[in-house]
């Protein structure tokens, strides 16, 4: 964690930030869940424990929540983009609950 601080001060993290927000733009799901091999944030058995305590054990409270939640219909549920990596991403843990699970897609802003 303290490299990852470290590395938001000097700028080393800008390159793996864009990275991470280009692939939720585009929906780039191989990308997101290859984050592991590219983020430079779980080389460590500390930063593979914050990570696990962040996104994986974190998601399947969602995962339970949103199937509570549920109650039989169509439902949208805005998340961030690490909750779609990692084994236990939020749309695996979902689609083993039976749920069907799709990117919804919205136009780009328009520039003043």
């Amino acid at each position: 964690m303290t490299r990852s601080i470290d590395e938001l001060r000097n700028g080393e993290a800008r390159a793996v930030l864009l990275r991470l927000l280009r692939a939720w733009e585009h929906g780039d799901a191989a990308d997101l869940a290859a984050y592991a091999s590219w983020c430079r944030c779980v080389d460590t058995p500390a930063e593979q424990a914050w990570m696990k305590r962040l996104n994986d054990d974190r998601n399947l409270a969602l995962a339970a929540r949103l199937a509570e939640l549920h109650g039989g219909t169509t439902f949208f549920a805005g998340v961030g983009a690490l909750h779609m990596t990692g084994p236990n991403a939020l749309p695996r843990l979902l689609a083993a609950r039976g749920f069907q699970v799709q990117r919804v897609t919205f136009a780009p802003p328009q520039k003043p």
